[in-house]
C-alpha cells in the first residue's frame, strides 16, 4: 500500500505567503507592517497582512480554506454621528480596499508547482475590537501523490 504525500495547514499557509512575497506586495502597496502567519504582532499599529487557516481536508484532492486579513490602522479624529462617542476613529476603508484588491489579484487563480489558489469570497470589512480588518477567503487545492 503506497502512502501519500500530505501538506499540513502550515505548509499551505507558507505557500500562500510565498505567493504574496513573490508579488512583492509590501513594496507594491507601500505596506507599513509585515506579512505573518496565524497572528498579528501584539499591539501592532501598522498595516499588516495575516494568513490563518479555517479548515483543511485530508482527501486525495486536498482542499483547504484560509483567511487573508489586511489590518490597517483606523483614521483618527473623525467626526462621530454620536456626540458622546469616546472612539473618534473610523476604519480606513480606502486603504483596506487598495491592499486587499492587490492581494486578490495576486492570489486568484494562481497555479503553483503543486497547488492552486482561488478566491472563495470577495472580501468584507470586519470589526476587531476597536479596530477593523479587510478579510477574504482563499481556497487551496493540492493533489496528494504517492511517496517515492
Amino acid at each position: 500500500m503506497a502512502t501519500k504525500v500530505f501538506k499540513t495547514d502550515v505548509q499551505a499557509m507558507d505557500d500562500i505567503k510565498d505567493v504574496i512575497e513573490m508579488a512583492d506586495v509590501i513594496t507594491n502597496t507601500s505596506l507599513t507592517g509585515e506579512l505573518r502567519i496565524m497572528n498579528r504582532r501584539l499591539n501592532s499599529d501598522k498595516e499588516d497582512i495575516v494568513i490563518n487557516t479555517i479548515v483543511v481536508s485530508a482527501e486525495q484532492v486536498t482542499e483547504g480554506y484560509f483567511n487573508v486579513n489586511t489590518h490597517v490602522p483606523n483614521l483618527k479624529n473623525q467626526a462621530a454621528a454620536n456626540p458622546t462617542a469616546t472612539d473618534t476613529t473610523q476604519p480606513n476603508i480606502q486603504r483596506m480596499q487598495e491592499i486587499g484588491s492587490f492581494l486578490m489579484e495576486v492570489i486568484d487563480d494562481y497555479r503553483g508547482f503543486d497547488f492552486i489558489l482561488q478566491l472563495d469570497s470577495g472580501g468584507e470589512i470586519v470589526p476587531d475590537g476597536k479596530n477593523w480588518f479587510y478579510g477574504f477567503t482563499v481556497k487551496y487545492t493540492y493533489l496528494r501523490r504517492d511517496k517515492n
